[in-house]
Order: C-alpha cells, then sequence, then structure tokens
C-alpha cells in the first residue's frame, strides 16, 4: 500500500476552547506529553540540542516570550517525535545595569527582583505546557563558572586584550555600535521622559544611545570577519535566508574590535573579570555562554561528539540577531568550539497591525489570553500567525476566525463526525484494507492518499527548518480536502436502514476507513503544535502511546482491529474537541 513516509505554517467569531467532553481514557497521562516520542533504539538518537533565548527579566513576559518559547517547545517535540536524543532549554538572563534599575524602582534587592521575574516566566512555560529539560538563570554558580572558563580560554588563546573603548554604547540594547550604526533622532517618550528631546539613536533598534569613553578589556573580533562570511556561505546556518542580508552589509562595512567587559563601577550587576574586579564581563558574553552551560559545560567538552552542542539550533528574535550570528560563533571560533548547525531567526508581534509597546499600552499578557481563551487556542494561533520573515499580527478577531473555521469546523468536525455513531453502525472502527482489496479505492480515494503522503514529506521538512507556519497552513488544506471528500462521498447514504435502497456496507467501510486514517496521520503531525487536542484525538482512536512517535508511523494502513490495539470499540462518549459558544 502507499506509504507515507517521514519529514513537516499558520493563521480564528469569540469562541473558547474547552475541555472535550471524552478526556484522557487512561492512554497518555498529564505529564506524558513530554514522553510520547521515545520509541527508538538508542543507537540510532542522535543528539540535538535546541535553545530558545533566555529572555531578559527587565519587566514581565508578553506574547512575543511566549512565541519564541513555542516555537522552541514545537521543534523539541518533533525532534524527539522523530526520535532524536534531545535537550532543549529555555531560561532568563538576569544580569546587567537594566536589571539593576529594574529592582530599584520596584523597591527590592536586585536578586528578589531576578527571582521574580524569572519565576514569572517558568510560571508561564508551565502554563503553557512547554516541555523543556533545563530552566537555565545567568545568576546561577552553574553558570558563573562557565563563563569564566569560556573568559580564561579566550585569553589564553590571544584574544582578549586591555584597551580603550571610545564610542557609543545603547543601554536598553546591552549593545557597543560604530558611527555608521548611529543617527540624530528624538528621544521616546516614557513615563520618566514625558517630553522627547534631540538625541543620538541605534539605527538598528531607534533607542537612544550614549558617547563612552572607558578602558575595557577588547575582543579582537575584527580577525573573524572573513570566519564569518564563509560560515554564512558554505554551511547556511541562518533561516530564513532573507536575514541574512543585513548580516553582510555589517560585515562588508567592516568589524571593529570589541569590547567585552565594563568598569564595575559603572556595571557592577554581573559576573566580574577572572582575577580583575574593577571590570564586570560584557552581558552579551555572559548570556550567550548559557548556551554551552546547559550542555554541562565546562565538565562536558563542546568538542565533544556525544555532546548535545555537536547539533545546536538557537531560535532567536530578529532583534538579536547580530549577537547570535556574528559575535557568537566570533566567541566560539576564537575558543576553537564547533559553531552552531542552525539559527531559527523569527520576526516579531504587532497588536491590530501596530507596533506592541508599553507606551501605547497594548503589551499582550499571556497568562490572560489563555485564561480567556484556553491554552490550544492560543498555541495553534501563535504558530500559525507568527512569522519568520514578516511580523506576525495579534487581533482578537483573527483569534475568533481561527477557532472557528480551522480548529472548530475543519478539525474538529472531521474528528466527530467520522468517528460518530451514525456514520460506523456496527460500534466499531472501520477494518483495513490489505494489499489483496487494493480494487476496493476508487480514485477519489486514492488521491487523498496520495495527498497525505505528499504532505507528511513537506510538512516534516517544513518542521525540520522550524517553519511551523508553513506546516500548519498544508495541514488545515489538507483537512478542508478531507472534509471535501467526506461531503462528496456521503456516507451517511451508505448506511443500512430500513426501505433504504444503495446501502452498501462494503463501501462505508472503505470510505470511513480512509478518513479515519488522514484523521489518525494528521494528528500525529499535529502533535507539536496542539498536543492535548491531538492526544485526545489518538486517545478516542484506541492509539497506543507506542504509535504516537517515529516517522513509520505515518504509514497509511493502521489495523485497528490489530491484537496490540487496546480497543476496536468507538467510544460510547462524542468527542468534541472544540466547544463554541
Amino acid at each position: 500500500m502507499l506509504k507515507l513516509i517521514k519529514q513537516i505554517s499558520t493563521t480564528t467569531a469569540i469562541s473558547t476552547f474547552k475541555k472535550p467532553l471524552l478526556v484522557n481514557n487512561g492512554f497518555i497521562g498529564k505529564k506524558g506529553y513530554k514522553n510520547y516520542c521515545t520509541v527508538v533504539k538508542q543507537e540510532d538518537k542522535k543528539k540535538v540540542l535546541i535553545t530558545t533565548p533566555i529572555f531578559y527579566v527587565n519587566g514581565p513576559p508578553h506574547i512575543g516570550h511566549l512565541y519564541s518559547a513555542l516555537l522552541g517547545d514545537a521543534l523539541g517535540r518533533w525532534n524527539r517525535f522523530i526520535g532524536n536524543d534531545t535537550l532543549f532549554m529555555t531560561g532568563t538572563d538576569e544580569h546587567g545595569s537594566k536589571v539593576d534599575e529594574a529592582a530599584k524602582k520596584n523597591g527590592l534587592k536586585t536578586i528578589d527582583y531576578c527571582d521574580k521575574i524569572s519565576n514569572k516566566f517558568r510560571e508561564l512555560f508551565d502554563k503553557a505546557d512547554i516541555k523543556y529539560d533545563d530552566f537555565i538563570r545567568t545568576t546561577e554558580p552553574r553558570h558563573k563558572e562557565a563563563v569564566g572558563v569560556i573568559w580564561n580560554r579566550l585569553l589564553e588563546r590571544g584574544y582578549i586584550y586591555k584597551g580603550v573603548y571610545k564610542g557609543w554604547y545603547c543601554t536598553s540594547d546591552e549593545s557597543f555600535l560604530t558611527d555608521d550604526q548611529v543617527t540624530e533622532g528624538m528621544s521616546p517618550i516614557t513615563p520618566q521622559n514625558p517630553i522627547s528631546k534631540k538625541c543620538m539613536i541605534s539605527l538598528e533598534s531607534g533607542h537612544e544611545v550614549t558617547w563612552i569613553e572607558e578602558e575595557n578589556y577588547m575582543f579582537k573580533l575584527s580577525e573573524f570577519t572573513k570566519t564569518i562570511e564563509n560560515w554564512f556561505e558554505e554551511v547556511k546556518p541562518i533561516f530564513p535566508g532573507i536575514h541574512v542580508n543585513l548580516l553582510r552589509h555589517m560585515l562588508n562595512q567592516g568589524m571593529k574590535d570589541l569590547s567585552i567587559s565594563r568598569p564595575s563601577s559603572r556595571i557592577s550587576w554581573g559576573i566580574q573579570v577572572p582575577n580583575d574586579p574593577s571590570q564586570t564581563i560584557y552581558v552579551w558574553l555572559d548570556a550567550l555562554t548559557n548556551y554551552l552551560t546547559v550542555t554541562g559545560y565546562p565538565k562536558a567538552s563542546p568538542n565533544s561528539p556525544q555532546s548535545h552542542w555537536s547539533n545546536t539550533t538557537h531560535i532567536i528574535g530578529k532583534d538579536i540577531l547580530k549577537f547570535h550570528s556574528v559575535y557568537w560563533p566570533s566567541f566560539l571560533k576564537a575558543a576553537d568550539y564547533p559553531l552552531p548547525k542552525s539559527i531559527i531567526c523569527h520576526a516579531h508581534w504587532t497588536v491590530n497591525r501596530e507596533k506592541m509597546s508599553k507606551s501605547r499600552g497594548n503589551v499582550v499578557d499571556p497568562f490572560l489570553e489563555i485564561n480567556n481563551h484556553g491554552l490550544e487556542l492560543i498555541r495553534y494561533f501563535l504558530l500559525k500567525g507568527g512569522g519568520l520573515e514578516n511580523d506576525g499580527d495579534w487581533s482578537e478577531q483573527e483569534l475568533a476566525v481561527r477557532f472557528k473555521a480551522d480548529l472548530a469546523d475543519t478539525y474538529g468536525n472531521l474528528v466527530s463526525r467520522c468517528t460518530g455513531k451514525a456514520l460506523n453502525p456496527s460500534g466499531e472502527w472501520p477494518k483495513s484494507i490489505n494489499d489483496d482489496h487494493q480494487s476496493l479505492f476508487t480514485q477519489e480515494d486514492r488521491n487523498l492518499i496520495d495527498h497525505c503522503s505528499r504532505l507528511v514529506k513537506s510538512v516534516s521538512s517544513h518542521y525540520d527548518h522550524g517553519d511551523f507556519k508553513s506546516g500548519i497552513f498544508e495541514i488545515m488544506t489538507f483537512l478542508y480536502e478531507c472534509n471535501l471528500y467526506i461531503q462528496n462521498q456521503a456516507p451517511w447514504t451508505l448506511v443500512p436502514k430500513p426501505n433504504r435502497v444503495g446501502s452498501d456496507l462494503v463501501r462505508l467501510n472503505t470510505i470511513i476507513y480512509t478518513a479515519i486514517e488522514m484523521i489518525r496521520i494528521s494528528s500525529l503531525l499535529l502533535l507539536p503544535i496542539i498536543p492535548n487536542s491531538a492526544n485526545l484525538t489518538l486517545n478516542h482512536l484506541s492509539i497506543p502511546l507506542e504509535k504516537r512517535s517515529n516517522p513509520s508511523n505515518f504509514e497509511f494502513g493502521y489495523n485497528y482491529h490489530d491484537n496490540n490495539s487496546l480497543n476496536s470499540k468507538i467510544p460510547k462518549e462524542s468527542l468534541i474537541l472544540f466547544h463554541k459558544k
């Protein structure tokens, strides 16, 4: 029979996701979601590290932070599904002057403030079912040790020297800038600065910059221009490629050596330079090193093929691309450590087509939105509506449209329709169709099965690249086609009833079996996106846990009456995944 082989897009009537009438059935518990994809031999597993940015604790989390974490979570789930030994990490970045200032404004000790905000991020990620393996904080002792070790390694290898930095510094971005990277502008209006005034601003972010002259430790960034250019060309690590153009422009201008410390008298909240308490390590060298810390560095070597670092994917927002794609690989190359395999860069979020900002008062609270709409809809909307190239737009109206059109009327309707009693008069799942009975399939059946085969390959490729938006778009297009298939085949006319002419149990079985298989395979593809709904559907179909992982389970032809199946009887209660108000 046709084989659907391995290999995985995005877009909502005020409606709400509620708990389905049918609950878990015992096939998978709440804690089981993290482990739904572990049925691969240990020797066949590839070690993979997936990272989100570590989130700055100068304020509570917003919807953009949740989007970054969901991209990492979905990529982690997908990698576990295909059998990789996956380490997925997230966490909080807690050093720098902005954090110190925020703590003072809140009347708290800096570490107490960091504890409070870091716990908010952890609370959000737990609420959003983000299945991280490690949540790191840069104030942890293990991280301080790692930063000290990489500093000394760079120093011993001759890439750090003492010098005087004269130039622009942007406190908001924690970024050193050249003359070519700043321009005259107006300061932003804030509660602290109600009147805009002329000042120098960053061309990259629009934030105010100041001129500083101070004796710092410098890193020989200028020596790595060609290395980074070759990395871009040969490895093509940045996805999507559109983001590379800005970096090439920066490289073409020539890179100057980078200040990697600040006087402790100016920046006291951070990690001290080893053997020099008068200097604090630059917050970006500190923060970026967290990706090594989570792998067990320095005890575990990044050069070991047994390290998760050997196959690393960073997920970042476009505003921090320079730090991850120029500074970070330069630090790594100088330390003689492998560079990341890929960097997935995503765009930002607007709200009703306006920039999201505190001054506009339109920052979206993810806790509130999950409480109002339910987790599955928020996960779905962000992963489908967010963009890697272009900004996603948060809209309550679009949220409602996607709920009704995609989740309730397309996926949910197909599931409840095809698993209901009306189309399954025997009360059992349809019988599988083996190779000896291929003639039972009509051309319409074959077309749908062929489309499913192409879907799995295409969606798998999208998922491999972290492009869940494109993957979801293709899944929904396919599910629309499945609903149309049921409408055109009209299986309800084939159910035997008194005085009905034209009933046909064989044809009815073929249609429903084909449709149920499409639901099963689509639900496997949706596991990284809406895991609760997908698992509830697989529970309803009596699909055991070991059949919910590994690309081999995308193959068409599952036997719902196999001895290994937990139950060939259709559950008595209907499965309604999404309840409309």
